[in-house]
């Protein structure tokens, strides 16, 4: 008798698949909305299974934002032509970052969601995050824009509040109109930091 899929996956492709299942499910409705039996069945399995990797909904949301490994995904350098014009770096850098961020929706959905409701795990995962970007952020900027006026660890600040901002504004539109209407802020943001 053939088994399934389910049942040769390993420990380690199951707990992968609960996180992926969990992050959906948590980004459409709230970590509160989403309880461990509506996981179990979304995932196939019986809720026990689920309380052997994850005791709790917390650790399930803590194992949820680990396993994007996101501080070991931004590149040392972003993948931006250095021989563009100071302000299509600037802007290619914004729609690329933009481009990576899309690719995260859902995680952006939970986390600005639990972070609104005060979910403490939450916040220290978005801080975190965020901590992590802005460092990133800064390096790229240096490189590629150093045009940019001023101190650069106020000039990652500045441009990562105005790459979340933008990004949660449009969040709300389909995938291709809001890569078109964040195409031209990234081209507005260029065109306003370096202003001669």
């Amino acid at each position: 008798m053939a088994r399934s899929a389910t049942t040769l996956a390993g420990p380690a492709d199951q707990r992968t698949r609960i996180l992926d299942t969990a992050l959906h499910l948590m980004a459409g409705g709230g970590v509160h909305a989403m309880s461990m039996r509506q996981l179990a069945a979304a995932c196939g399995l019986n809720v026990a299974t689920l309380y052997h990797y994850f005791p709790s909904k917390a650790d399930l949301l803590a194992g949820v934002v680990a396993s994007r490994h996101y501080p070991d995904r931004l590149p040392e350098e972003a993948p931006v032509d250095p021989g563009l014009a100071a302000r299509e770096r600037l802007a290619s850098l914004l729609r690329w970052v933009w481009g990576e961020m899309a690719v995260e929706e859902d995680m952006w959905r939970l986390l600005l969601g639990e972070s609104l409701r005060g979910d403490p795990a939450a916040l220290e995962s978005a801080a975190l995050l965020t901590a992590t970007f802005e460092g990133a952020l800064e390096g790229w900027l240096r490189s590629l824009v150093p045009e940019l006026r001023g101190d650069p660890v106020a000039a990652a600040r500045v441009v990562r509040g105005l790459i979340y901002g933008f990004f949660v504004e449009h969040l709300p539109i389909p995938g291709e109109e809001r890569t078109r209407r964040l195409a031209r802020r990234a081209e507005e943001i260029a065109d306003v930091l370096l202003l001669g």
